[in-house]
């Protein structure tokens, strides 16, 4: 796996991109590269069912197949959305999206631990554990990422150090948070007499507040 593109890497690609020559001989390779090339930025920068990429899609796709300036204008069409790009990189837009993807993924993982959790049986009780573990150290980690310069698969207990020292979490917070590594290991190791009903809703609701703060 290659390591993941930052802000600087996609501006230079898009400065890149904005700089191919639109005409000459090689007008159609550059063409088909620009449009390749914002269709990845798009889905990197927003998502791949993000509605930026919908809409730049679609505009390609209405421009027809016969029309004389077909490349000319698929070509203006990709430079102005890469525009858009860096300018909303630029003005730190895209941070606060990415966020706010990050926090309604999660947030779907939760609701989808509660729904779990309001049946009775045992069975219910610990996929609901499961779940909520992993919303945990992934919110975590994603934390650690974006605020303590986290890069790969430190021990959990080692990201949460790092928020600690780098003032993201705070006493009583940390504690609360370090209290619950014994249960993530137990959900996610099947120690099922080790995990209570009570300790999976108090778990989501510590998940849910990091969330709100975070990642809303």
């Amino acid at each position: 796996m290659g390591t993941p593109m930052d802000s600087k890497d996609i501006l230079k690609r898009i400065d890149e991109l904005l700089n191919l020559p639109q005409t000459g001989t090689a007008v159609d390779v550059n063409v088909s590269e620009v449009l390749q090339g914002c269709t990845s930025l798009l889905s990197l920068v927003y998502g791949s069912k993000s509605s930026q990429l919908q809409q730049f899609t679609a505009s390609i796709a209405r421009i027809p197949v016969g029309h004389v300036l077909r490349y000319h204008t698929m070509a203006i069409t990709a430079q102005g959305t890469l525009k858009n790009i860096k300018r909303e990189i630029e003005a730190g837009l895209t941070g606060s999206l990415r966020h706010q993807i990050t926090g309604e993924v999660l947030t779907d993982l939760i609701q989808l631990a509660r729904t779990v959790l309001n049946e009775r049986d045992d069975g219910a009780k610990n996929v609901a554990a499961v779940l909520a573990a992993a919303a945990f150290e992934d919110t975590i980690r994603r934390m650690g990422e974006t605020f303590a310069g986290v890069i790969g698969k430190d021990d959990l207990a080692s990201v949460l150090t790092k928020l600690k020292d780098a003032e993201v979490m705070k006493s009583p917070q940390i504690g609360t948070a370090q209290s619950y590594l014994s249960f993530r290991n137990h959900a996610l190791h099947a120690n099922w007499e080790d995990v209570q009903r009570e300790s999976v809703h108090s778990i989501l609701g510590f998940v849910e507040q990091l969330l709100l703060k975070h990642f809303s």
